[in-house]
């Protein structure tokens, strides 16, 4: 079974990633409330303990655009060449902000981008569109795919994000 390390803040963490993903072996490493920054600072201890995963998936970046600092995609400049150098040869797939209704389409677009420009300069390292799935699967009314507060997954928010990544990872031959 391939191993998958998953990075991020509460929407990683709070995913049931073995359920969710039941063909492969999840580490779940998200904390909640955390910004990039914070997952920057904890990455090295965090890689050191996981020897070689199949794949890592991160997502980081929704606390900072909440607190109003929509800077962030210039943290991953710096912290996948870390996880790079600690995993040389597994894919890191980085996973878009999802169109959350409390940020404005504008800005999350230019933060989506931002984040893509920085992820392609990244051997190896893929962007993984979550606005495109969302808009498609996720009704408001019938299949919200955000609980009340408007940032957390609900159930089939997860079920898409998952079935997004499932995709993409065998399209990768992960």
């Amino acid at each position: 079974m391939k191993t998958l390390l998953l990075l991020g803040d509460s929407l990683v963490e709070w995913g049931e990633w073995d359920t969710l993903l039941p063909n492969y072996k999840t580490i779940n490493r998200g904390m909640a409330g955390e910004t990039t920054e914070g997952l920057a600072g904890r990455l090295p201890p965090e890689l050191i303990g996981h020897a070689n995963p199949d794949g890592v998936i991160l997502h980081s970046g929704t606390n900072n655009l909440l607190l109003g600092f929509p800077h962030f995609p210039s943290v991953y400049s710096s912290m996948l060449p870390i996880i790079r150098d600690f995993y040389t040869s597994c894919p890191i797939i980085v996973c878009s902000l999802f169109p959350m209704s409390i940020v404005s389409p504008l800005e999350l677009e230019q933060v989506n981008n931002q984040l893509q420009e920085v992820t392609e300069q990244v051997e190896n390292c893929h962007f993984l569109d979550m606005v495109v799935p969302f808009n498609m699967y996720c009704l408001p009314i019938t299949k919200p795919g955000f609980l009340n507060d408007q940032v957390h997954l609900s159930t089939h928010g997860y079920q898409v994000w998952a079935q997004t990544i499932d995709t993409f990872l065998q399209q990768l031959g992960i």
